[in-house]
């Protein structure tokens, strides 16, 4: 569909985007281009990562609710209690749809005008950077989502691997367009607080790790400058989305303690990642969602205008150590995730901070490591929209029961379709049962 426009309840909020220009002048000016891209940047940073976090945060048990309203029971309860008209669900896929199409816009007029090479470098990198953004969050939530947007709501779906194989190609475009040099206009007027030659090489090693190229994503991986940071900005217009729901005014969403993980995933005493995103006091959930223990978020979410990081060093060690472990080679993933458990000096300081722990890991079975990276990547990646996705890729036979099962580590594996998709694109494919 090209554009879905889901009408959302009080404690769904859409926000507006004061950036958005004209449709019709967008394209008639450099002015017009970069105001497209900011106000790109500003809906996804504010109103689609909203929805990334919020909605899979609640099915793989990140976050709880103090509330009856039906999205976020709905979304507690999941299995077959979660339908097609799912107010969260039917806005992550609308926000990712919005964002894909203002992405696709760009790369469509980008010859409309005359500019400097560097700065239609600079659009051409910035728009296929963001079409693969959007597209990985749609996979990752999703069974399958269209690689192209249609202005007749007749858009065609695509499957998992032409959707990664999509990802890549556009990323790879990306970064040779990055290659070729971007103007200090483009960077100045655009980019904010974002590096995107990192940005693309983070996300191209997720989409290599979810492929299985194993070999393209450590090599990726691994030359990312882990000092560098690139952040999506806030200010008392555009509120961090996670502040938003989770802090401010009266919320009703707040973090499950110990990261809403049980038993052996339980992060280590002393680990320092625990009191960086949790803190007290403790809240309890209602009692028919699982009455968890909850707790009051912290990290890059405890004011109206904290950052968040575009990716995090962690994810870009624990992919290549997932993808050495995936491969056999053992001994190399042990150092990297060893390296996630001992950093100190985390550039934004999501530190475990934990003794050396290369004599326990090497001890493991590749299973058993296997399930000890699993274990970081829901610490490390905490409310970064990915634990969804990791939970099918590591747990793949896990069974997923009614909506009287509150405690399993996911009570979905994809999200149904939102209704009005269903009823406007007659390509919307079957919904996934579970």
């Amino acid at each position: 569909m090209g554009l879905l426009v889901v009408s959302l309840s009080a404690c769904d909020t859409e926000f507006s985007n004061p950036n958005q220009p004209n449709e019709e002048n967008a394209y008639n000016s450099l002015a017009g281009f970069y105001a497209v891209c900011v106000g790109l940047r500003t809906h996804y940073s504010v109103t689609s990562l909203r929805y990334v976090i919020y909605v899979p945060g609640v099915t793989t048990r990140e976050i709880g609710t103090t509330s009856t309203y039906q999205t976020p029971m709905d979304l507690t309860y999941g299995s077959t209690s979660l339908t097609n008209i799912n107010t969260g669900v039917g806005s992550l896929w609308s926000a990712l749809l919005k964002d894909k199409g203002q992405a696709e816009d760009l790369i469509g007029n980008v010859e409309s005008i005359t500019m400097e090479d560097g700065t239609r470098n600079g659009i051409l990198a910035f728009a296929k950077y963001f079409k693969a953004l959007t597209l990985c969050n749609l996979y990752q939530n999703f069974e399958e989502a269209p690689l192209m947007n249609s202005a007749d709501g007749d858009a065609e779906f695509s499957d998992f691997d032409a959707g990664m194989a999509e990802i890549v190609s556009l990323l790879t475009e990306a970064k040779s367009a990055v290659a070729s040099g971007l103007s200090s206009d483009f960077i100045s007027n655009v980019m904010g607080n974002i590096d995107l030659e990192s940005c693309i090489d983070a996300l191209l090693s997720r989409a290599y790790l979810y492929q299985g190229d194993y070999t393209s994503c450590i090599s990726t991986a691994q030359g990312i400058d882990l000092t560098m940071t690139s952040t999506f900005s806030y200010d008392n217009e555009n509120y961090n989305p996670v502040y938003d729901f989770a802090v401010n005014g009266s919320p009703y969403l707040f973090p499950k303690d110990n990261f809403g993980l049980k038993g052996d995933y339980i992060p280590a005493d002393g680990d320092g990642r625990y009191d960086f995103y949790l803190a007290a006091p403790d809240t309890v959930e209602l009692a028919e969602l699982g009455g968890a223990t909850m707790k009051q978020i912290k990290g890059f979410f405890s004011t109206y205008s904290s950052e968040i990081p575009v990716y995090l060093p962690g994810e870009v060690l624990l992919n290549i150590s997932e993808a050495y472990a995936r491969s056999g080679q053992l001994t190399q993933a042990v150092t990297y995730l060893n390296e996630v458990l001992t950093k100190t000096n985390d550039v934004y300081g999501v530190e475990a901070g934990l003794e050396d722990q290369t004599d326990y890991l090497s001890s493991l079975s590749q299973a058993d490591l296997l399930e000890e990276i699993y274990k970081n990547r829901c610490i490390e990646l905490f409310f970064t929209g990915q634990r969804l996705a990791d939970s099918r890729r590591f747990h793949p036979d896990l069974v997923i029961t009614s909506g009287t099962d509150l405690t399993s580590e996911r009570n979905r594996n994809y999200y149904p379709y939102p209704q009005e998709e269903r009823d406007n694109n007659p390509n919307c494919p079957e919904d996934p049962e579970i």
